[in-house]
This record gives structure tokens, C-alpha cells and sequence, in this order.
């Protein structure tokens, strides 16, 4: 009996060893086409490597350059999406904006998550005035990664073009959560409140945005515009007055400045405001605007007789 199980356990034994041992069937070698393909895409990496060599600071010391550089890597392995992805990056900023969509619609079928490419599409799509497919990018952007103030903002100016205030304010405070000093955010939804004729909330944001850029004339003439609704004359006039002394050839400041001393009872300075601004509107041969002026100006004097 023992013998008989000593040789059934021998007769198993080649059958075990034979499949521990087993390596299976020899590698196939990659045929001449997969070789010449990995080639290519190894000259692409190359390529494109060479073109981040050019990259310092979010942008590319020799953009002529490092084009070039990438137009071999996608020619070489047109599916390399960070190439169409860089590619795309300059030629926006050269200003070849259907160009760099092409290039950055392909790297997103590509690489779909990939966040910068949604950014870069949806910041095209908003000059090109296409706000709610760029709305729909930079919400794959903030859901991607929600630390990005500046797709927050750049979807609130979407949500504002498609007349969805509220959701605009929303987004700028999401901006402002992450970046108080964002000035773009606190200047958007201040103009928003603005136009809302929310007017206290408005002069809030906008003053905040004044205490990061206090040169800013478009920002220092909505303010006076929010202080002029508020009847706070003497604020709005000094915010004029700093206006017209960073832009000393527009007219509507002068009248603006004008409008604001005549509100605060200084009806002799109010009336030399306007006089300038007529005479800039005369010597730009703007006659709608030197009515306007003059008008503004009989009222004046008239207050400003003894």
C-alpha cells in the first residue's frame, strides 16, 4: 500500500516541478513600425523638453523658440498634451486665439482633468464673448482645484454677461475668501453692487480695492460714482479730483469733478471744472459733449451769482 502512493506522489512530481518552473513563451520583439513609434515619441520628449528648458516664471524666454521646439514635439507625436497645452499658452499670448483653442481642445480630449487647459480654454472663450461655454470650463477649473481665485472671478465676469448677478457675487466672494487682496474681485462685485444700486455696499468693495491700487482711475471714478449716489460730495470730489490728476485730458472727469463741488456747495471751483471740461471737448471737436457742458456750466454760474 505504501508503495503504491510513493509512486503516484513520484509520477505528480515532474507535473508540479514542470509548472513552478515554467517561464511561458519567449518575449515577442516589438516589430520595425513599434520601433520606429517609440522613436518618434522619444524625439517628441525630447523636443518638448527642450522647450521647458525656455520656461522661467509662467512664461518662455524665447516664445519663437520654444514654438518651434513644440511644433517638432507635436509633429513627431501629435498626442503629447502637454505640448498642445504650452503650444496653445503662446499662441494666445501672441494673439492667435483660434489657433491656441484648437491646440487646448485637443490636449483637454487628451487629458480631460487637466486643469490648466480648462483655465486657458475657458479665459479664450470669455474674450471671445462665448461666456457660457467659458462659465462651464472654469467650473471644471474650481472643482478640479478650488484654491484658484482667478477662476472664480473670471467665471463671476462670465455669470455677469449672462445676467446671473447673484451667482457672480457669489463667485467674487469665493474669490475674496481665498485672496482678500484680490483687486479684481473686490473691484467686480463692487461694480455689480454698483449697478445694483446697492450703493454702500458697493463704495465697501470698491474702497478696498482703492487700498491695493490708489492710481487706478477707472476705479477711482466708480467709487466717486458710488459717493456721488450716497451724497458723500467731498469724498466723491477728492476721488475726482486724484482722477483728473492721473488723466488730465478727460473731459468727463472735469465734469464729473464739476458735478461733485457743485454737491458739496463750491460752486466757483465746480464752474472752473467744467470750463476745462469744455474746453477739451471743443478742442476734441466732441460737440454732443460741450453741449452737455455748457448746460452743466449755465447751471453753475447761475448758483454761483451773488
Amino acid at each position: 500500500m505504501r508503495i503504491h502512493a510513493l509512486i503516484v506522489v513520484v509520477c505528480l512530481l515532474p507535473a508540479v516541478w514542470g509548472c513552478a518552473g515554467s517561464e511561458g513563451p519567449p518575449p515577442v520583439p516589438p516589430t520595425a513600425e513599434e520601433l520606429a513609434v517609440q522613436r518618434r515619441e522619444a524625439r517628441a520628449a525630447e523636443a518638448l523638453a527642450e522647450a521647458m528648458q525656455l520656461r522661467h516664471d509662467d512664461g518662455f524666454l524665447d516664445e519663437d523658440a520654444a514654438l518651434g521646439y513644440l511644433d517638432q514635439a507635436l509633429e513627431l507625436d501629435p498626442d503629447l498634451a502637454m505640448a498642445r497645452y504650452y503650444r496653445a499658452s503662446i499662441l494666445f499670448s501672441q494673439g492667435r486665439a483660434d489657433e491656441a483653442l484648437a491646440d487646448v481642445d485637443r490636449a483637454i480630449e487628451l487629458k480631460p482633468d487637466h486643469v490648466q487647459a480648462h483655465y486657458m480654454r475657458g479665459s479664450i472663450l470669455l474674450n471671445q464673448g462665448r461666456y457660457r461655454e467659458a462659465a462651464r470650463d472654469f467650473t471644471e477649473v474650481v472643482k478640479g482645484d478650488p484654491s484658484i481665485a482667478e477662476a472664480f472671478v473670471r467665471r463671476g465676469l462670465c455669470y455677469l454677461r449672462l445676467n446671473r448677478d447673484d451667482e457672480a457675487i457669489d463667485d467674487f466672494g469665493s474669490a475674496l475668501a481665498i485672496d482678500p487682496a484680490d483687486q479684481d474681485a473686490s473691484y467686480n462685485r463692487g461694480m455689480t453692487y454698483l449697478a445694483r444700486h446697492d450703493y454702500e455696499a458697493a463704495l465697501r468693495d470698491l474702497s478696498q480695492a482703492y487700498v491695493l491700487d490708489s492710481d487706478n482711475v477707472r476705479l477711482l471714478t466708480a467709487r466717486g460714482q458710488a459717493l456721488l449716489k450716497l451724497k458723500r460730495y467731498g469724498r466723491a470730489a477728492a476721488d475726482y479730483r486724484r482722477a483728473t490728476e492721473l488723466e488730465p485730458g478727460q473731459s468727463a472727469l472735469y465734469g464729473l469733478l464739476g458735478e461733485a463741488l457743485a454737491g458739496d456747495g463750491r460752486m466757483r471751483e465746480a464752474v472752473a471744472a467744467v470750463e476745462r471740461a469744455l474746453a477739451l471737448a471743443v478742442a476734441r471737436g466732441d460737440e454732443f459733449l460741450a453741449a452737455q457742458y455748457r448746460a452743466q456750466l449755465a447751471q453753475y454760474r447761475d448758483a454761483a451769482l451773488p
